[in-house]
């Protein structure tokens, strides 16, 4: 491990391990990259950010330019490996130090992971087992971890988020992005998620999701849309954007800052 990270071992649990999750289109990465703004901001860090989707988006919604990612460097240990011979799968859960060193942006108050995709397939060890892994390795040495995770439920089901403490589901207008947080809820205790709205009408809620409990709602906002559009960093936005307050408001509801 770096010697950065290093340096950050002296954080101890429990500290926040928050898992964004939901259905895909929801905009959960749009939640993920303000909320981890809002975590910087007021403390809470080295920051180690996730982003655990395949497809990717927090990385340059936060303003990072393309990254290694912790599968496209497995894929290359593995591609040079088998010019030497068959590798096995206990040859690269024994490399999982040499695939964070290689895949992990360090910046001055976070560090980013990204997950990526894998082009490997068969008896090799699934990529999200791989990310659980490296979150166990690694996750000590950050006062908060934040993982924009897959779309769906496919990395709750594979335990990723194994170590999370605090769940924020995003829904949206549609019955199906409800469906995926009730599926969510019977997989983990409910009392580690809190349910964000973004993209609906406060006078739409109740006939979206009867008997839940909303830590808030998102507005739309033209700026926002014009930044994510545009490709700009949501970092970036005006401290009095009226979206970035929602995500302020929704952590302090909810104690996390």
């Amino acid at each position: 491990m770096t010697a950065s990270v290093i340096e950050h071992n002296k954080f101890i649990t429990p500290k926040p391990i928050i898992s964004v999750c939901g259905k895909g289109g929801v905009g959960k990465t749009v939640f993920s990259a303000l909320l981890g703004r809002v975590i910087i901001e007021h403390g809470l860090k080295p920051l180690l950010l996730v982003d655990a989707d395949p497809v990717g988006g927090l990385v340059s919604a936060i303003g990072e330019k393309a990254v290694k990612t912790l599968s496209g460097v497995r894929d290359m240990f593995i591609e040079e490996t088998r010019k030497g011979g068959r590798v096995s799968s206990r040859q690269i859960a024994d490399q999982l130090d040499y695939f964070i060193l290689n895949a992990l942006v360090e910046r001055n108050d976070y560090s980013l992971l990204a997950m990526g995709h894998t082009n490997e397939k068969g008896c090799f060890c699934s990529a999200n087992k791989l990310l659980r892994s490296a979150l166990d390795e690694i996750i000590s040495a950050f006062a908060s971890v934040l993982i924009d995770a897959e779309a769906g439920i496919e990395q709750i089901n594979r335990d990723v988020t194994g170590n999370v403490n605090r769940i924020f589901v995003v829904i949206d207008a549609s019955q199906r992005s409800v469906d995926t947080l009730n599926a969510i809820s019977n997989m983990v205790n409910s009392s580690i998620i809190t349910v964000v709205a973004n993209k609906v009408l406060p006078e739409n809620l109740l006939n979206i999701a009867k008997n839940v409990e909303i830590a808030g709602i998102i507005p739309e906002n033209e700026i926002l849309k014009q930044y994510d559009r545009d490709g700009l960093p949501l970092w970036k936005l005006p401290s009095d954007n009226e979206a970035l307050i929602a995500v302020k408001n929704i952590a302090a509801k909810t104690g996390l800052i």
